[in-house]
């Protein structure tokens, strides 16, 4: 709901109020003399009658104070339907149509040499002309709709502003004086319009087709501090007609191309940085100004307010750097930037603006840290301050619960925390920028536990968050942003000639094994997911293609013993119903059977790597990792079809008869051929204990 619709609403209320105490007046005077009648009468048959008996008492209800009314309900103004907005939008649509359409005629005549370009200026100013003074008549005579009004309006100055540019650049038929001169006057015209017509887009097309003329003025070649000039004094301009009718989505796209367009041209311009610099400072002095007039801290529209304030600020604080980066002594543009989000911080805190005061204190606390950056401080500090500024900003969007804010916020820091990754090492250890790369991730863990406190509403914003798993996929980002920071760890200090990330992956089985354990309301929905994803992924890749994991010997046995270790924790855990199982018991409980079953070929596909790596090694007898590569088999079956018969998983039943399959044929039809006698020896005697032993099992049960 807009300003203006509020203040008309309080102004009804007030009249209201002023009718019911009229009323009410009226009824107690009516009473009043109602009662002096009725006593009037009482004496006069008093008088003319003897009291033969005692009079009854009048109507104790005449003698009560008249009823209150009730309070009238508020009587709102209509809102317009999504299709009556529909219908009001489409005359400016079709007028734009037709201007286009029209030039484009003109310019196909002209093509074709049926008129010449003089010819065919005058036509187009024509146009402008007749669609003003159509306009007017209609107006004047009250026919058609305001809409079809306001879009005629519209049209004249559009048709006039690109006319007067064709013809002073494409054509140069005009002098540049002259079309300067012209085009100025249709920009008065067009505020003139916007002021009298009270049309917010209206406002916000001259605003926009006005902001244009620097660059035609840029091309003219006019000094440009003229330029600056007329940028300041057109926004200037432009608050009259924003305050007098409350156009609030005017002030921000007005700012936001003034600024732009004092950029431009400073970027174009390399002398008298510093000018530009406080011509800048100027309109955002401005647009802060208005803002506080225009702010309603009742409005519920307030957060989206406080968000678009905060996102000017912070674009205004990335031009501002531009401008100045040449400026020797730029930290004092800079100071006085801070001094002017401490203005209004100070302004917001004395009108109880508790959002608008966060917002100006965080904008506040940003430009501070920029100001650091640009002084000489020690190097690289400013890679530890960039990414805190960008942070800060997102904890303040958290802490306001603003939309917008949070999305810019928050896709700044994700880019500084690409940026920072990528082009930061771990080396030397102690270094600035390996706290570089450690504090990202500090901050990642910060903003999830922040973002994920319980809250007692939500708004639109936050349950569509939270449909999308936005706070879920975070804690994944965050994890993953600490396993990358391990791996590059792992590459400086660890790895070898493979390049293989051995610890990166012992961190991964950890982290998956310690997700398990932890309740979802802290972890988030999507984390264990997906590292279950990547877990088994990485017990593949390192059991089926061990030759090809080279690096440091030690480490990759120490990772193969630690997927080793995770995969039978966790199936101990599920078949002894301990924390794990009961976390997931709904779903364990119909899942078991095939979980177990792959829990044990995982096991067992885990141990013949880890024997592969130690033969590949040269730490155990090729022979001898035959023989154990054997028994691992028939273990697996006998564990496997002795739970099954425990536990009644007759998946896992299945699964054991046919890794038994499996081991009777490799020790039939390979391991005789390739083991010595003695070796041969043991190994049958130790696979016939284990039979005899997994028979008497199954026969006792």
């Amino acid at each position: 709901m807009s300003l203006e619709m509020e203040r008309r609403i309080a102004t009804l209320e007030q009249e209201m109020m002023d009718l019911r105490q009229e009323l009410e007046g009226l009824k107690r005077q009516q009473a009043v003399e109602k009662t002096s009648t009725l006593n009037a009468r009482k004496s006069i048959i008093e008088q003319s009658t003897p009291k033969l008996a005692q009079s009854p008492k009048p109507n104790s209800s005449l003698e009560q104070k008249p009823k209150t009314m009730p309070a009238p309900e508020k009587k709102m103004e209509p809102q317009r339907t999504l299709e009556e907005r529909f219908m009001w939008a489409l005359p400016k649509v079709f007028m734009v149509i037709l201007v286009m359409g029209v030039l484009w005629g003109l310019k196909l005549v002209s093509d074709y040499g049926y008129l010449s370009n003089e010819v065919k200026i005058i036509l187009a100013y024509a146009l402008s002309l007749a669609l003003a003074a159509t306009a007017y008549v209609l107006e004047h005579k009250k026919i058609g709709s305001s809409a079809i009004t306001i879009s005629l309006y519209g049209g004249a100055f559009i048709v006039g502003i690109l006319t007067t540019a064709a013809s002073a650049i494409l054509y140069e038929i005009i002098g540049l004086t002259m079309a300067l001169v012209i085009a100025v006057v249709y920009i008065g015209y067009g505020m003139a319009i916007s002021y009298l017509k009270k049309n917010e887009v209206l406002t916000i097309f001259v605003a926009f087709t006005s902001l244009l003329l620097p660059y035609l003025l840029e091309y003219m070649d006019f000094s440009p501090i003229i330029i600056l000039i007329y940028v300041v004094v057109l926004f200037t301009m432009l608050q009259f007609v924003i305050h007098q009718h409350k156009q609030k989505l005017a002030l921000y796209i007005a700012t936001f191309f003034s600024v732009l367009a004092i950029s431009i041209i400073a970027f174009m311009n390399q002398d008298n940085r510093a000018v530009f610099a406080i011509g800048f400072l100027v309109v955002l002095s401005i647009f802060y100004t208005s803002w506080c007039r225009l702010y309603n801290a009742e409005s519920k529209l307030k957060y989206i307010h406080v968000g678009l304030q905060f996102s000017l600020g912070a674009f205004s604080l990335l031009l501002l750097d531009f401008i100045i980066s040449p400026i020797e002594y730029s930290e004092a543009l800079l100071f006085i930037l801070v001094c002017l989000f401490a203005a209004l911080a100070g302004y917001g805190y004395k009108q109880k603006w508790q959002e608008a005061f966060d917002s100006a204190v965080t904008l506040a606390f940003i430009t501070l840290c920029n100001t650091l950056l640009v002084m000489n401080f020690p190097e690289k500090v400013d890679h530890l301050l960039i990414p805190f500024i960008t942070f800060a900003g997102v904890m303040m969007s958290l802490r306001l619960r603003v939309s917008m804010m949070k999305v810019v916020s928050s896709f700044s820091f994700m880019i500084t925390l690409a940026l920072s990754f990528i082009i930061h090492e771990p080396a030397p250890f102690f270094s600035i920028d390996h706290a570089s790369l450690i504090m990202p991730g500090i901050y990642l863990l910060i903003i999830y536990v922040y973002a994920r406190r319980p809250k007692e509403t939500q708004t639109v914003f936050e349950k569509v968050m939270k449909e999308l798993y936005v706070i879920d996929f975070l804690a994944v980002i965050t994890t993953g942003y600490f396993l990358a920071y391990i791996g590059k760890l792992d590459g400086t200090y660890f790895a070898g000639a493979g390049n293989i990330p051995h610890l990166m992956y012992m961190i991964l089985a950890v982290l998956f094994a310690g997700s398990l354990l932890v309740p979802t309301k802290y972890k988030g929905r999507a984390l264990t997911p997906v590292l279950t994803v990547f877990f088994i992924l990485f017990t593949i890749m390192l059991e089926i293609i061990p030759y090809n994991m080279q690096g440091v010997e030690w480490l990759n046995i120490v990772t193969r013993i630690v997927y080793i270790a995770v995969i039978v924790a966790i199936m101990i855990d599920l078949l002894m119903k301990g924390r794990i199982y009961q976390s997931y018991k709904e779903q364990i409980e119909k899942l078991l059977d095939p979980i177990v079953s792959a829990g044990m070929v995982l096991t067992m596909i885990s141990v013949w790597g880890l024997i592969a790596q130690l033969s590949f090694n040269s730490l155990l007898d090729w022979k001898l990792s035959i023989a154990f590569s054997t028994i691992t088999l028939f273990l697996t079956a006998s564990i496997s079809l002795w739970l099954s018969n425990v536990r009644n998983l007759r998946t896992l039943r299945i699964t054991g008869f046919i890794i038994l399959v499996i081991a009777f044929i490799k020790l039939i039809f390979f391991d005789l051929s390739a083991l010595d006698l003695l070796i041969r020896a043991v190994l049958f005697m130790t696979i016939g204990g284990i039979g005899l032993l997994l028979s008497g099992r199954l026969l006792r049960k």
